[in-house]
């Protein structure tokens, strides 16, 4: 049986966007379950979608997988009688496979990473995590990074340029202030040292980038939509992720002032820190519990591991 809320809000959102380009799909999917009685029965063997009065209408493939998912994912709240304590979070996040899945996550985001101006530059990563007896966090690709990446990766000035004008609305996305958009200009008009200017724009723009995780709709979607889900959700996350300092990582930062606002919004908004010997995680649910934004009444739930630190310094980009 289908949730209310997909006929109310995912199909009109697919609908609208056209995720994973079923947007005519969901549209006229919408229309039927508008002129039929609810509730809605989902029978995906048979790719087949019944009202109460056991009319059908037939759905695709690729249909019937999002809104398995997508039922998945509505079936998951947890209510005022069973809400997700800092206790049970801590058991989830400290579990063995907890541990390992996030070890996973800090290793694939220094293989994400840029070296720019002699230092390896390592982005955040995120999105959404949900809890039964471990604490899963499901990766949202920020479709900003792999802009940066190509930049950083353009072998002279030219490149950087010619990548800039095929790709404005990647370029606009990272390019917040137009640094970069300035220096191909005077690039272009050929003013003196500007391929240098260009150079130090594309280091900028790098820099801004990586701590600056941005949860983005379509991947959103395109991630609920994918993936298997059980348990209770518990909100979004995302890292503060090592950064190259003196030859060995350092520390992520605490929850930033926005962190702590996108809780008291939200109800939670998990900051997962790295440690050179292990990480941090912040439970930030007391701060909408307060409705105020206040360090002092975030929750950490800490690990620390000698043999987290001796993994981490293999993948030093020093090391390799």
């Amino acid at each position: 049986m289908l949730a209310e809320a997909i006929r109310l809000e995912a199909l009109p959102l697919i609908g609208g966007a056209n995720y994973l380009g079923l947007g005519a799909e969901a549209r006229q999917l919408g229309s039927w379950m508008g002129d039929h009685p609810s509730p809605f029965t989902l029978r995906p063997a048979d790719l087949s979608l019944h009202d109460s009065a056991h009319k059908l209408i037939r759905v695709s493939s690729p249909m019937a997988r999002a809104l398995e998912r997508l039922n998945q994912w509505y079936g998951l709240l947890a209510t005022d009688d069973d809400p997700i304590t800092h206790e049970q979070l801590k058991v989830g996040a400290l579990s063995p496979n907890s541990v390992g899945r996030i070890r996973k996550i800090f290793e694939a985001a220094i293989r994400r990473g840029v070296r720019v101006s002699g230092k390896w530059i390592t982005p955040e990563v995120g999105g959404e995590a949900a809890i039964d007896t471990e604490l899963r966090l499901i990766e949202a690709r920020d479709p900003g990074w792999p802009t940066v990446q190509a930049l950083v990766e353009a072998p002279d000035p030219t490149a950087v340029a010619s990548l800039y004008e095929a790709r404005p609305m990647e370029m606009a996305r990272v390019d917040t202030h137009g640094l970069l958009k300035v220096a191909i200009a005077r690039f272009r008009l050929g003013t003196n040292k500007a391929g240098d200017e260009v150079r130090r724009a594309v280091a900028t723009v790098a820099q801004n980038t990586a701590p600056t995780y941005a949860h983005d709709p379509r991947e959103q979607f395109a991630l609920i939509a994918s993936t298997s889900w059980r348990g209770r959700y518990v909100g979004r996350w995302h890292t503060h992720s090592p950064h190259q300092q003196n030859g060995e990582w350092a520390m992520g930062d605490v929850p930033s002032f926005e962190d702590m606002q996108n809780a008291v919004r939200d109800g939670q908004y998990l900051t997962l820190a790295f440690q050179p010997d292990g990480f941090d995680l912040y439970d930030a649910e007391p701060l909408a519990d307060a409705g105020r934004v206040d360090l002092s009444l975030l929750k950490v739930i800490r690990y620390r591991s000698f043999s987290w630190r001796s993994h981490f310094r293999r993948l030093h980009p020093a090391t390799r």
